[in-house]
């Protein structure tokens, strides 16, 4: 995978091979790094983010490159996170910017009760009715945020319950679909 923009464009970053793991898209990271920064009074720069389901953690890179301070990438597989941690000793970036949550979802959350994040991105296992669930759990945890961005298959509807984040736009990219909630 290649970072789209920023201090590591156009570096080339090993993602393994893991059952059930779908990295974002470029045409689709770009397209978010594109509809944020108008979203932000101010710029990405000194942002915390919060990366549900990292997976392959190129979001988490793609995040860092383009000027967030702080990403935490929360994912269950070991073998991911391990990636994870040779992208970071390749890019030198250390814990003070990039921290890995083994912890399950939703319960692996509560470390993070009562902070709050610029922004968090989930990327869960499409069409599991995940999706819909994210803005509860954040909700559970008193984890707050500016902007949620949640990435669905195009072909599935969400319902979204009651929460204080509310739906402000979805953008399609072929089979894939971001949610921003505010």
């Amino acid at each position: 995978m290649r970072i789209t923009a920023g201090k590591f464009k156009g570096r080339t970053l090993v993602v393994p091979a893991l059952a059930g793991l779908r990295p974002t898209p470029a045409k689709v990271r770009q397209a978010l790094f594109n509809i944020i920064p108008p979203l932000f009074p101010s710029t990405l720069d000194d942002s915390r983010m919060l990366d549900l389901f990292s997976g392959s953690g190129i979001m988490a890179v793609e995040a860092l490159s383009r000027g967030v301070s702080h990403v935490v990438s929360c994912e269950q597989s070991a073998k991911a996170r391990h990636s994870m941690q040779n992208m970071a000793k390749k890019l030198a970036l250390d814990s003070s910017v990039w921290q890995w949550l083994a912890a399950p979802l939703p319960n692996g959350l509560e470390q993070f009760s009562d902070q709050h994040f610029t922004w968090v991105f989930a990327d869960p296992p499409y069409r599991q009715g995940i999706a819909e669930k994210i803005p509860g759990w954040l909700q559970d945890y008193r984890i707050s945020c500016d902007l949620l961005v949640i990435e669905e298959a195009s072909d599935v509807c969400i319902t979204w319950k009651k929460s204080h984040l509310k739906l402000s736009m979805i953008r399609r990219y072929g089979s894939t679909s971001l949610h921003f909630l505010r």
